[in-house]
This record gives C-alpha cells, sequence and structure tokens, in this order.
C-alpha cells in the first residue's frame, strides 16, 4: 500500500492538469469572495450595515452556502477525480499502473485517499483565504469569520471530497474521461432540473415532489446550506447531516460497483 501511495502521490503532483485546476481553483474561488466582499463594502458604506444570516459562510463558499449556487471550486477540483482515472484509460498507461503495482485494491485505494487529500487541502485554502479575504475588506462592518462560517468551510471540504470521489467512481465505470467530464456538470445542472420538471408536470407525482430533495446532487447543495432551518436529518429542507448522508451513500454505491468491475475488468 506505501508504494501505491507513493506511486499515486508521484503522478498527481506531476499532472500538469492538477497544478491548472487547483490554481484556477484557488484564483476563482478567492476572486469571487474578494469581489463579493468588495461590493458588499460599497453597499454598507453607502447605506450602511445590514445584518446578513450567515454572511461570512457566503463568503467564504462563495455563495454555495446559500444552496442557490453551486460550488464551482468544488467542481473544478471534481474534475482532477476525473483525470484521476481518466488519463490513465486515455493514454493506455493504466496497464503500466498495474504492472508497477501489480494490486488493483491497493491503486485503487491510493487513487481515492490521494485525490481526497489533495481536494481538501486546496477545498479548505480556498474557503480560509476567502474568508479571511472578506474579513479584511468588511472588518469594519460585520464578522466574516463565526462559528457558523467554520463549520459551513469544514462541511464545504467534505463536500469537495465526495464529489471527487464521486467524479473518480463514474470515470472508472464509464472509462471515458470526456463522458465522465460532461456528464458531472450536466448532471446536476439538467437532468436533476428535468426530474423536477416533470415531477411537477405530470398530476399523479405533484403529491411527492417533497421526494425531490434525496436527488443526489440537489441533497449534496445542503451540506453547506444555512440559510434555511433544517426540518429534521431527513426533511424538508434536509439537515447537513442527512443530506452527508444521501450524497455521501449514493457515492459509496457507485465506488463500490466501480470497484467490483475495476477487480473483474481487463486492463
Amino acid at each position: 500500500m506505501r508504494d501505491a501511495l507513493a506511486y499515486e502521490w508521484a503522478r498527481v503532483r506531476t499532472l500538469r492538469s492538477t497544478w491548472w485546476l487547483t490554481s484556477t481553483s484557488l484564483v476563482l474561488g478567492i476572486g469571487i469572495s474578494g469581489l463579493l466582499a468588495w461590493a458588499l463594502h460599497h453597499e454598507f458604506s453607502t447605506r450602511g450595515s445590514v445584518d446578513l444570516d450567515g454572511i461570512g459562510a457566503a463568503l467564504a463558499t462563495q455563495l454555495s452556502a446559500t444552496e442557490r449556487i453551486p460550488s464551482l471550486v468544488s467542481f473544478l477540483l471534481a474534475m482532477i477525480g476525473v483525470f484521476a482515472w481518466g488519463h490513465e484509460y486515455r493514454h493506455g498507461m493504466i496497464r503500466a499502473s498495474l504492472t508497477a503495482l501489480n494490486s488493483r485494491s491497493a491503486l485503487w485505494s491510493a487513487k481515492y485517499l490521494v485525490v481526497g487529500a489533495w481536494v481538501a487541502v486546496v477545498s479548505l485554502l480556498t474557503t480560509c483565504l476567502s474568508a479571511l479575504l472578506g474579513t479584511l475588506i468588511l472588518h469594519e462592518y460585520v464578522t466574516v469569520i463565526t462559528d457558523t462560517t467554520v463549520q459551513v468551510i469544514g462541511l464545504q471540504a467534505v463536500y469537495a471530497v465526495i464529489l471527487a470521489w464521486l467524479a473518480m467512481a463514474f470515470t472508472l465505470l464509464t472509462r471515458s474521461q470526456a463522458f465522465a467530464l460532461v456528464t458531472i456538470f450536466l448532471w446536476p445542472l439538467l437532468v436533476e432540473s428535468l426530474i423536477q420538471l416533470v415531477f411537477f408536470i405530470v398530476p399523479m407525482w405533484r403529491d411527492d415532489t417533497e421526494l425531490l430533495r434525496f436527488l443526489p446532487f440537489k441533497a449534496g447543495a445542503r451540506m453547506t446550506a444555512i440559510i434555511e432551518n433544517p426540518d429534521g436529518t431527513f426533511g424538508d429542507p434536509m439537515s447537513p447531516l442527512g443530506a452527508t448522508i444521501v450524497f455521501g451513500g449514493v457515492t459509496v454505491a457507485l465506488m463500490a460497483v466501480a470497484f467490483a468491475l475495476f477487480q473483474r475488468r481487463d486492463a
């Protein structure tokens, strides 16, 4: 296992795509938060400060804590997960990797551990620096770093890791880097929206729209949501714990299927 971790660590940190996605996540994440903080500073300086619930959490997560906007940083980091398996199959390197390690389970585990650790660190770094920048800009008007902000920063890192692992499992299942990249963005933006539309259009399903909260990405969005108070663990709206169980459960199930097929398939 130690050799597999060393192998995967060397592979991840020597890929240009890893550094491009990492730097893009940091620049966009901190930049968006800085622009939001600057806009609020302008608003407060002209009209006076306003008591806004969760303003620190919203700034740290580029508004994804409001549940209305997907986490751009998390989706960018999920692409690192796609490339973790995608490059192996796209460039035919999976045979060399398995020959070098001679253990499919070790390679599989090492990829998830290394990518998960990388994504968690970058997510935490982005949200923490975003919160600090917000504090520098808005310290005269509001307290950005609160207990809620710290909690949401942690949850955002967990969400980013789960999303990256979900992307990895789907890529391993399909063995198609391009298809996985398209699907990871289309599913939450289009497919789940179409499912919700069908529930609202079909008369017999309108009374069951509360089931929509169990859609994977809709549930995942609730992991960092702080605007609406949850109605129980799996209530409507769902609590962060319930959302983590649903989104994480789907990810674990997909990972298990991908692992089983990875053990049986030819390289």
